[in-house]
């Protein structure tokens, strides 16, 4: 009985497994690279997601665990290298075949045997009509052909209309988002063709050109659902900024996100100091804060900064044993002495006693500051406040909550324990300071509180 009760937990667990993973299957022609690669959609551009060496006959297999719903693409490492739009949710098959940077889902379907969703039948058909366009405006390599991309786009048009009402599976959100993506496709491939005709609406375009621009055009972020999202808001705000010619840029997109996207895609190439990213976060910083871009904002900023003496600081802040936050600029007027340790460095807890020392014989500069920054994890709160007790550690703790936090980044702190010193204009005077234990640390002190 008991080993019937494994094997249907087993089986159990092998279908829900399956239920939870898309098989994306086909083959690749001409395979001179032998890797077709898998990206998501995210924020509006390609994400990495899997690359797969391909079979001598070119086929690939991609498993994909419990995929986030949604568009991906899937070919060449680059767009002008091929690479072609699929749906995918958890459980979804798909068979594809990609030659000569064409593609398509292949297959028989029938009721009992799909070889696709019926999302990829739709999409399927939808990459049949704009093959041509596409292939005109990306420039993907290929056989020879007459070029006039204008008037692939007016024949195009002329169709989209009866597409997007024949979107009809019984999957209610891509139905909607399906319908939603025509709209930026043929928008990106009209805004390219203007851009290629130096800003001018070709005649053919007149007609879709009249509706093109408007504000609040793209009333939500689902534009970031759609593979080109970032770049088709870039290239509609610029356009539009061009025929407006008093206005901004932004004052044509809807929401912070894409104002902020569309902000840091334009001024980021310009910004070559932390000076520079400072004050553009001060005019702009309103509209980095979300999430994911704020993280590209933020790595952007780390790369910049670096801790050369004389350079502006960058600020820190962090609870202190009250739970009260407590940041580096708090100190402005004053000479501060940074101790980057942690209750798991021994060396760091050798020191201690050298370090108290140290202040007790800079007792009496009332404009000098000791703050010690435990970069433990959550769980070593009580014993970061054992230590501190136990130590008689004097000047201001504060307790990090693990190493992946902004002061060890921007001051790339691999190795503990660190000592930084910072003048009274919050610059940085060094962030490799001697050792407490070291008498060159005092001197160093006594010369800038002497300043």
């Amino acid at each position: 009985m008991k080993k019937l009760l494994n094997l249907a937990v087993l089986l159990f667990f092998t279908i829900w497994a399956s239920a939870q993973t898309a098989e994306v299957k086909g083959t690749l022609k001409p395979n001179i690279n032998k890797v077709v690669y898998l990206f998501q959609v995210v924020d509006g551009e390609t994400k990495l997601v899997k690359s797969c060496s391909l079979a001598d006959d070119g086929s690939f297999l991609f498993s994909i665990d419990q995929p986030n719903e949604g568009f991906y693409m899937i070919g060449g490492f680059t767009a002008a290298a091929g690479q072609f739009p699929i749906y995918l949710k958890k459980g979804d098959k798909a068979q594809l075949s990609i030659d000569n940077r064409q593609m398509e889902f292949t297959g028989k379907q029938t009721d009992e045997n799909k070889l696709y969703s019926n999302e990829n039948a739709v999409l399927n058909e939808w990459i049949k009509l704009t093959r041509e366009l596409k292939s005109q405006i990306v420039i993907l390599a290929g056989p020879k052909r007459a070029v006039n991309p204008q008037a692939e786009f007016a024949a195009v048009n002329q169709k989209t209309a009866d597409f997007q009402k024949n979107i009809n599976t019984k999957n209610t959100k891509f139905n909607l988002l399906m319908k939603q993506i025509v709209n930026y496709e043929m928008d990106f491939y009209a805004l390219s063709l203007i851009k290629k005709n130096n800003g001018i609406i070709p005649e053919s375009l007149a007609e879709y050109g009249k509706t093109l621009f408007q504000k609040d055009k793209f009333k939500s972020d689902d534009v970031f659902l759609y593979t080109n999202g970032k770049a088709l808001i870039t290239l509609y705000a610029d356009y539009a900024a061009s025929i407006s010619k008093m206005e901004e840029g932004t004052n044509f997109l809807s929401t912070d996100r894409q104002k902020g996207t569309y902000i840091f895609d334009r001024m980021s190439p310009k910004v070559k100091t932390y000076p520079e990213f400072e004050a553009m976060l001060k005019a702009q910083g309103k509209y980095f804060n979300y999430a994911s871009l704020k993280t590209k904002v933020d790595a952007f900023g780390t790369k910049l900064y670096k801790a050369t003496p004389g350079r502006k600081a960058a600020n820190f802040s962090f609870p202190d044993q009250d739970g009260k936050m407590v940041s580096l600029s708090d100190f402005k007027g004053k000479v501060v002495l940074v101790d980057v340790w942690a209750t798991f460095c021994g060396p760091c807890k050798e020191l201690i006693p050298a370090l108290n020392q140290l202040e007790a014989d800079l007792h009496d500069h009332k404009d000098l500051v000791f703050v010690g920054v435990a970069q433990d994890g959550p769980r070593a709160r009580n014993t970061w406040l054992k230590i501190i007790k136990e130590k008689q550690m004097g000047g201001i703790q504060l307790f990090a909550g693990g190493g992946n936090n902004i002061l060890a980044s921007d001051y790339k702190i691999k190795v503990m324990p660190r000592y930084l010193i910072f003048d009274r204009q919050g610059n940085v005077v060094t962030t490799e300071a001697p050792l407490p234990s070291n008498p060159g640390l005092k001197k160093m002190l006594l010369v800038e509180l002497a300043k």
